[in-house]
Protein backbone atom coordinates (compact mmCIF):
# COMPACT_ATOMS: atom_id res chain seq x y z
CA UNK A 1 0.00 0.00 0.00
CA UNK A 2 1.19 3.24 -0.77
CA UNK A 3 1.89 6.20 1.85
CA UNK A 4 -1.02 8.02 2.54
CA UNK A 5 -0.16 11.84 4.02
CA UNK A 6 -3.32 11.35 6.26
CA UNK A 7 -1.76 8.36 8.22
CA UNK A 8 1.80 9.20 7.16
CA UNK A 9 2.02 12.15 9.84
CA UNK A 10 0.65 10.72 12.63
CA UNK A 11 3.16 8.00 12.35
CA UNK A 12 6.02 11.04 11.84
CA UNK A 13 4.77 12.87 15.07
CA UNK A 14 4.92 9.74 17.16
CA UNK A 15 8.39 9.00 15.93
CA UNK A 16 9.19 12.19 17.09
CA UNK A 17 7.77 12.06 20.37
CA UNK A 18 9.69 8.51 20.69
CA UNK A 19 12.81 10.32 20.02
CA UNK A 20 12.08 12.65 22.88
CA UNK A 21 11.11 10.72 25.43
CA UNK A 22 14.37 8.79 24.52
CA UNK A 23 16.23 11.90 25.03
CA UNK A 24 14.15 12.87 28.32
CA UNK A 25 15.01 9.77 29.64
CA UNK A 26 18.41 9.71 28.76
CA UNK A 27 19.19 13.18 30.08
CA UNK A 28 17.46 12.33 33.59
CA UNK A 29 20.49 9.27 33.76
CA UNK A 30 23.29 11.70 32.45
CA UNK A 31 22.92 15.00 33.50
CA UNK A 32 24.43 17.10 32.03
CA UNK A 33 24.74 15.79 28.88
CA UNK A 34 25.82 17.64 25.47
CA UNK A 35 23.96 16.95 21.99
CA UNK A 36 26.73 15.27 20.87
CA UNK A 37 26.66 12.48 23.59
CA UNK A 38 23.30 12.13 22.89
CA UNK A 39 23.64 11.53 19.79
CA UNK A 40 26.30 8.73 20.15
CA UNK A 41 24.24 7.33 23.44
CA UNK A 42 20.89 7.12 21.16
CA UNK A 43 22.30 6.91 18.11
CA UNK A 44 20.27 9.77 16.95
CA UNK A 45 21.55 12.70 14.20
CA UNK A 46 22.45 15.31 16.07
CA UNK A 47 19.68 18.00 14.01
CA UNK A 48 17.30 15.59 15.65
CA UNK A 49 18.75 15.61 19.15
CA UNK A 50 18.73 19.22 18.94
CA UNK A 51 15.68 19.34 17.68
CA UNK A 52 13.84 17.64 20.47
CA UNK A 53 16.38 18.79 23.07
CA UNK A 54 14.90 22.45 22.13
CA UNK A 55 11.05 21.29 22.21
CA UNK A 56 12.06 20.01 25.57
CA UNK A 57 13.62 23.89 26.63
CA UNK A 58 10.35 25.07 25.08
CA UNK A 59 8.16 23.38 27.49
CA UNK A 60 10.53 24.26 30.31
CA UNK A 61 11.48 20.29 31.04
CA UNK A 62 15.06 20.70 30.61
CA UNK A 63 17.41 23.46 31.32
CA UNK A 64 20.97 24.38 29.04
CA UNK A 65 23.96 24.76 30.94
CA UNK A 66 27.28 24.97 30.36
CA UNK A 67 28.13 21.21 30.42
CA UNK A 68 24.66 20.27 28.77
CA UNK A 69 21.03 19.76 29.49
CA UNK A 70 19.41 18.95 32.67
CA UNK A 71 16.03 18.48 33.99
CA UNK A 72 13.74 20.98 35.28
CA UNK A 73 11.61 20.21 37.92
CA UNK A 74 9.05 20.43 35.52
CA UNK A 75 9.61 16.91 34.43
CA UNK A 76 7.84 14.85 36.47
CA UNK A 77 4.28 16.78 35.50
CA UNK A 78 5.38 16.82 31.95
CA UNK A 79 5.55 12.53 32.33
CA UNK A 80 2.25 12.26 34.34
CA UNK A 81 1.00 14.61 31.65
CA UNK A 82 2.40 12.43 28.88
CA UNK A 83 0.87 9.13 30.09
CA UNK A 84 -2.55 10.97 30.31
CA UNK A 85 -2.90 12.07 26.77
CA UNK A 86 -1.49 8.66 25.59
CA UNK A 87 -3.86 7.05 27.43
CA UNK A 88 -6.32 9.45 25.31
CA UNK A 89 -4.50 8.69 22.38
CA UNK A 90 -4.76 4.71 23.05
CA UNK A 91 -9.10 5.15 23.33
CA UNK A 92 -9.34 7.09 20.08
CA UNK A 93 -7.13 4.19 18.15
CA UNK A 94 -8.82 2.34 19.48
CA UNK A 95 -12.48 3.71 18.64
CA UNK A 96 -11.51 4.06 14.82
CA UNK A 97 -10.37 0.43 14.77
CA UNK A 98 -13.16 -0.90 16.33
CA UNK A 99 -15.48 1.15 13.67
CA UNK A 100 -13.17 -0.07 10.99
CA UNK A 101 -13.51 -4.03 12.05
CA UNK A 102 -16.95 -3.32 11.82
CA UNK A 103 -16.89 -2.44 8.25
CA UNK A 104 -14.64 -5.80 7.52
Amino acid sequence: MKKSPLTSKVGEELEILARTVDILTTVEKEQPVGISRLSEILDIPEHKVRYSLRMLQKEGIIKPTGGGAVISSEHKDFKKHLKDILKELENSVDRVREVLEKDI
